[in-house]
């Protein structure tokens, strides 16, 4: 799973017009809330849209890191469709359950919790080395001429989110958007 998201993420990133781009998103949720069905949606921020939401938001800073006044650009949605198949082997070969949305939440008695607990944090953990190999391989460098960060988000911002970060991104990318998980 790991290299078939990586090599789609580089894909999609290639065909950017790079000149705004101050950061990239890996927006991370589960589908009908299901932890079987993760989902990862690639996107970006700019510049311009970061100064065009100053005024909506409490501040700059909110207006650069938090994800609700980012672009919401869908570049890619992995875990869904086509690809919601290799999510499915993946947690599989993991040795975790699968179940459906059916499975998990209109059957009469839902399954035992034990069975598919952990996917999210291994999940977030693939996408962690995904972004460690963009930067490492010096793909992020040459795509955007310096290093920015690949932020894994939710609509939350709490010491998890900047330390997943942290491990995912060099420090000097992501110094400001820890500091604005940890001041929000």
């Amino acid at each position: 799973m790991k290299n078939i998201l990586l090599e789609l993420i580089k894909g999609k990133m290639a065909t950017w017009d790079r000149t705004d781009i101050y950061a990239v998103s890996l927006y991370v949720y589960d589908m009908n809330d299901n932890p079987c069905e993760p989902v990862v949606i690639l996107g970006y921020n700019t510049v311009e849209q970061f100064q065009k939401e100053i005024s909506n938001a409490s501040g700059s800073q909110e207006a650069k890191w938090n994800y609700a006044f980012w672009l919401q650009n869908e570049e890619l949605s992995f875990g869904v469709g086509e690809t919601q198949s290799v999510v499915k082997q993946w947690i599989e070969s993991e040795g975790y359950s699968y179940f459906t949305y059916e499975e998990m939440f209109e059957a009469e008695e839902e399954p035992d919790e034990s069975l598919y607990e952990g996917i999210t944090e291994s999940f977030i953990e693939v996408l962690i080395e995904v972004v460690k190999e963009l930067h490492e391989s010096g793909f992020i460098k040459e795509q955007f001429s310096k290093e920015i960060p690949v932020l894994i988000l939710e609509l939350e911002y709490y010491e998890e989110i900047a330390e997943q970060n942290l491990k995912a991104n060099p420090a000097e990318t992501v110094k400001e958007f820890v500091k604005f998980c940890y001041e929000w």
